[in-house]
Formats: C-alpha cells, sequence, structure tokens
C-alpha cells in the first residue's frame, strides 16, 4: 500500500523543486530546484522498500548527482568569467559543454541514457510515471535553449536518440524496458519540435505524458512480481489486453491513434521549416521502434487468457474507453487539416 501522507509530502516539495527552477533568472536557482526537485523524488522511489526500487533509486541518485556536479561546475566556471549567476547562455566553449552535458544526464537522452532502462526497471509504474514526465520537465526547459544555439547539436542528439531508442526496444521482453527505450525515442521528437519553438516541443510533451500516463494508470493496479511483469500480462482479461494494446498502438504513433497526431503535427512543421534530414531520421526512428510494439501487441491479441485476474470494470465502460481513444485522434486530425 502506498503511504499516502509521505508521498504528498514529498511530492509537494518536488513540485515546488520543479517551479522553482522554472521561474528562477538565474543559474543557482536552476541548480537548487533541480536539487529540490531530486531530493524529494528519491523518497518516493523507495517508499515501498522493496530491493528492486532501492537498488533504482541509488542509480539514479548517483547519476543525478553527477549531472548536478557537471551543471554546477559549469555555472561556477560562468560566474568566473563573467561574474554573473543571470540565466544566459553565452559563455566560453568548455563552461556551456559542462551545463550541456549535465543537462542532458539529467534528462536521460542519447548518448547519455545508460542509466534509463536499468532505473525504470526497478520502479512501480506511478514511480515511472513521474521520473518520465515531471522530472523531464525542466532539463528539457534548459537543454531546448541550448538548442536553439546550435542546430549541429540538435542533429547530433535527434540521430542518437532515434536510434538508441529505435534499435533498443528491440527483443526486450519487459514492457517497462520497451517504455523506458519508448521515452528514449520520443525524446528525440520533443528535441526536434524544439528547433519550431517551445510551444511545439511542450505540446509533443503534453500529448506523450498523457498517453503514457494512460499505460501506467492501466498497469498500477495490475501490477504483480517485477520479475514477472511480462508474462503476467498474458492472464489478464481480454478486455484490458485489448486497451493495452490501443495505448501501446497509440504511444508507437500507429494512424489514427492520438499518438500519430501528434507526430503529424511536429512532422509537417519541421518539413515546412525545411528540416527535412531531420524528418526522415525520425521517420526511420518511429518505424523501427513500432516493430517491437506489434510484436508485443500481436502476441497479447493471439494469446488465450487464462482469467487469473478478474475484470473490475465493466467490459462496455472499457471499450468506450477505447473507442473514445481512437476518436480523439480522428477529430485532431480533421481539425489538423481543417485549419492548417
Amino acid at each position: 500500500m502506498v503511504n499516502f501522507p509521505f508521498v504528498m509530502i514529498f511530492g509537494f516539495v518536488m513540485v515546488f523543486g520543479t517551479f522553482f527552477s522554472l521561474s528562477s533568472s538565474h543559474w543557482f536557482g536552476i541548480w537548487l530546484g533541480l536539487e529540490l526537485n531530486l531530493l524529494s523524488f528519491i523518497p518516493i522511489m523507495v517508499e515501498k522498500g522493496g530491493s528492486l526500487e532501492t537498488e533504482a533509486a541509488v542509480k539514479y541518485f548517483l547519476v543525478q548527482a553527477i549531472g548536478s556536479a557537471l551543471f554546477l561546475l559549469g555555472v561556477l566556471n560562468l560566474n568566473n568569467n563573467y561574474s554573473v549567476w543571470e540565466y544566459f547562455l553565452s559563455g566560453s566553449v568548455f563552461s556551456l559543454s559542462l551545463l550541456m552535458f549535465g543537462v542532458i544526464m539529467k534528462l536521460g537522452a542519447a548518448p547519455l541514457h545508460f542509466w534509463v532502462p536499468g532505473v525504470v526497471g526497478g520502479l512501480s509504474w506511478l514511480c515511472n510515471l513521474l521520473l518520465l514526465t515531471w522530472q523531464k520537465i525542466v532539463p528539457l526547459f534548459v537543454l531546448c535553449s541550448f538548442l536553439d544555439m546550435s542546430k549541429f547539436i540538435l542533429l547530433v542528439l535527434v540521430v542518437m536518440c532515434s536510434g538508441f531508442g529505435g534499435i533498443g526496444g528491440i527483443n526486450q521482453s519487459s514492457i517497462r524496458l520497451i517504455v523506458a527505450y519508448s521515452s528514449i525515442l520520443h525524446m528525440g521528437w520533443i528535441l526536434a519540435a524544439s528547433a519550431l519553438g517551445f510551444i511545439f516541443s511542450f505540446f509533443y510533451f503534453f500529448l506523450y505524458s498523457l498517453i503514457l500516463g494512460f499505460v501506467c494508470l492501466l498497469m498500477i493496479g495490475r501490477e504483480s512480481f517485477l520479475s514477472k511483469q511480462f508474462l503476467d500480462i498474458y492472464v489478464w482479461d481480454s478486455n484490458f489486453r485489448g486497451m493495452l494494446v490501443y495505448i501501446l498502438f497509440s504511444l508507437g504513433g500507429m494512424p489514427p491513434m492520438l499518438g500519430f497526431f501528434g507526430k503529424l503535427f511536429v512532422l509537417v512543421n519541421l518539413v515546412s521549416a525545411g528540416y527535412i534530414f531531420i524528418s526522415i531520421i525520425l521517420i526511420l526512428g518511429s518505424v523501427v521502434s513500432l516493430y517491437y510494439y506489434f510484436v508485443l501487441s500481436f502476441s497479447l491479441i493471439m494469446s488465450r487468457s487464462l482469467m487469473l485476474f478478474k475484470s473490475e470494470v465493466k467490459s462496455a465502460f472499457i471499450s468506450g474507453l477505447a473507442i473514445f481513444f481512437n476518436l480523439f485522434g480522428l477529430v485532431g486530425l480533421f481539425w489538423f487539416f481543417v485549419f492548417f
């Protein structure tokens, strides 16, 4: 059982740290908000007290501590050269490189994504939802500021995120690891959208968070032992398995799902802005990622339910929610083609 007062207290501090960083006008305030965010999220990760949760929390703390150290070292170097703490991105290449590598490590974007699968594989679905959505807001905001300066850095990050995210999920037997590599792939889309502006980037990030929230909410109530996290899906009721397939297709960008609408929105604007090569890389990475989504989805559809877990929600409600999820994407596509 989740200790709700415990989680609420540290959750409040975590939210406060995020808004503190976003509202800061100098580097030290951003770093301080990130540290508040980190130190409040660690207790939430280990709330259940399991060995896998503790191991994942230690990995996450060490990686985030290294990222914070690089970030702070870059900030101190900027202050040493210019004697200012204000948020700006002009300075020595060494200082900006330290800042950027620290942010990329905290964000979990390629090529410093090595910690994401190991941490996601050991956490509960509630912690994974926070880790892959809320914890990325501040690093994403800072990193998008760097990408406005250099289109070459943008290209390198998009290529790596698409490559590692698309290929890394192949032959994975854990749905948590599939979600982890999917987050790396979607990070490439989010960073590519930042070339168009913050609005495009955070619009796609909102759609991704919404779809991932559906996945995690579906899995939270049916969590079993982490060592059986993949095989236990096959004994679900067929309605829940069908709903999971719908959401996985949307997460992979399969038309006419909601995820496809978000990718199409970003893709059309990238092509209009002249980012043809980046658009091709993103499409190739998404096509590769659809492979492991299809493998998992076909296995869920074709397998025979053992009916060990009975549905707590009526079948009509689950079917209606799945249909609504599809219609939401269709309405978005209609609105896109009419007004754009």
